[in-house]
């Protein structure tokens, strides 16, 4: 009875603290500009607190007679007859919800995907080229391409002919990569779309909006994009112009609202601080940071709330009625990710995956390689409710009460976790020469030892954010009779503390 109440109680907190909004952030890091020469894509899946995520191995297809559906909308396509085994991170309700959602992975062939960022066109582009109710979406995305592909620029190609032939439900910025490049796809419109190569000496921060202004688009060694991206606007009088030059985000998109200026001021002085740009800049994709930007770095911009700044979105003064600072580090992140490629690894096993679930603040990142063939059940595990038997649960359970009382209850499961990430970080330099090693002798044998990691390290860490929660929820529960004085601290902090 006991064990039923704290999940009856852990439930309503967190369905409480949960937002349904589609709303994600997205960084990119060039390898010239990163501390260890890696390329970092990363983003946070902000879809909902209380949205469980799980770690699925996928050896075969879903879906059948190669025919992938989405039984939400209805959106049909033929698949091919090959299937490239992928593993990725779906929503636990799947069909049962809104749809599969697999939104990052690797596949076989060292393919990886971060699909999407949610973003939005103008009314005047939607009236003259519609979203289509049964044309592609996020949920599909990452599914299609993953288990399709073999490499960024094969995926963005793939992904423009399904625009063509079938149109779009929903805008969205994607980003492709493979060992020898990265491309960024923003699907601007029903049918219109345009894709770039990342560059290697730039970082962005990318929020719920197109970012993309003037490209070269007779360079086709470096961009994709749809044959009407400029006719269609020009014929009906819509172009507009940045600098004298076609802007495809000016043409395309709305101005920056406040809920995405927020993250771009946010993001781009977090990187860049000697900047010091104005919140009313006219912010670019791309642009330069202080200094060479490390793993570390990305995970505390996914959890940064703007502390320390007028914008701190933990101050009262900046969430009151009509008014709420839209932070990077939001509460209903469902998961975080960073892929890190990198440039001692082989071609079809090219970096890392490194995964939060829950939402990254008060809570740890885990690495997966890319040629997992199992994760621990608790990580694979599908329970639409709180269950303790499944990995995303607790560490969101943890987290939601941490985040009731930041100070007391949160400090030091901040602080206990990030000593941990820095554990972890340092230590997987090791596990990557013993995994670069033995892929050069034998492939299988690295696989073996890719899955033996993650399912080691997966169930310390979840044994030990379960302590966590359990030692947690009783400090909480305590607070309504008589308030403790001292903050909360990890017992295992008290034991290495002594």
């Amino acid at each position: 009875m006991k064990s039923i109440l704290i999940i009856l109680l852990i439930n309503l907190v967190i369905i409480f603290r949960s937002k349904k909004v589609y709303a994600c952030t997205g960084t990119y890091v060039g390898s010239k500009v990163s501390k260890n020469g890696s390329r970092l894509i990363a983003r946070t899946e902000d879809i909902g607190s209380a949205h469980p995520k799980s770690v699925i191995v996928y050896e075969k297809p879903f879906w059948d007679n190669n025919l992938y559906i989405d039984k939400i909308t209805g959106f049909e396509y033929k698949m091919p007859n090959h299937f490239y085994k992928y593993y990725a991170v779906p929503d636990s309700d799947g069909n049962n919800d809104d749809g599969i959602y697999d939104e990052v992975g690797f596949n076989e062939f060292g393919l990886s995907i971060s699909a999407t960022v949610s973003s939005y066109c103008k009314e005047e582009i939607n009236n003259i080229d519609s979203l289509i109710e049964k044309g592609l979406r996020e949920a599909n995305i990452a599914s299609l391409v993953l288990s399709t592909c073999k490499s960024a620029r094969e995926s963005i190609l793939f992904l423009a002919k399904i625009v063509d032939e079938y149109g779009a439900c929903e805008c969205n910025n994607i980003i492709i990569s493979d060992k020898e490049e990265s491309w960024y796809m923003e699907i601007v419109s029903g049918h219109q779309y345009i894709a770039i190569k990342l560059p290697e000496d730039v970082v962005a921060v990318i929020p719920n909006c197109l970012m993309i202004d003037y490209v070269n688009l007779d360079d086709d060694e470096n961009t994709i994009y749809s044959k009407d991206l400029i006719n269609m606007p020009k014929e009906n009088n819509l172009l507009k112009f940045r600098n004298d030059k076609f802007s495809i985000r000016k043409t395309y998109a709305d101005d920056l609202g406040s809920y995405d200026r927020d993250r771009l001021w946010g993001g781009q002085n977090f990187l860049a601080k000697s900047k010091n740009r104005p919140y009313d800049y006219d912010f670019e994709l791309f642009f330069k940071p202080d200094e060479k930007v490390s793993v570390k770095d990305i995970m505390e911009l996914q959890k940064y709330r703007y502390e320390d700044t007028k914008k701190d979105a933990n101050l009262a003064i900046n969430n009151i009625d009509g008014f709420e600072v839209r932070p990077i580090g939001i509460e209903r992140q469902a998961e975080c990710h960073i892929i890190e490629i990198k440039e001692e690894f082989p071609r079809e096993a090219p970096g890392l995956l490194w995964l939060c679930l829950g939402n990254a603040e008060h809570n740890i990142y885990l690495p997966y390689f890319p040629n997992i063939k199992s994760v621990p059940e608790v990580y694979s595990n599908r329970f639409h409710n709180f269950n303790e038997n499944q990995a995303f649960w607790i560490f969101r359970a943890q987290g939601t009460l941490a985040e009731l009382n930041r100070d007391k209850y949160g400090s030091n499961i901040r602080k206990y976790w990030s000593n941990h990430q820095d554990e972890l970080i340092k230590e997987q330099d090791l596990k990557n020469k013993e995994f670069v090693s033995l892929y050069k002798k034998d492939k299988s044998l690295a696989s073996e030892y890719a899955t033996s990691q993650i399912n080691e390290i997966g169930n310390i860490f979840y044994n030990k954010a379960k302590n966590i929660y359990e030692e947690l929820f009783k400090y909480v529960a305590s607070e309504a009779g008589r308030a403790a004085e001292e903050k909360y601290i990890p017992s295992e902090m008290k034991e290495t503390s002594i």
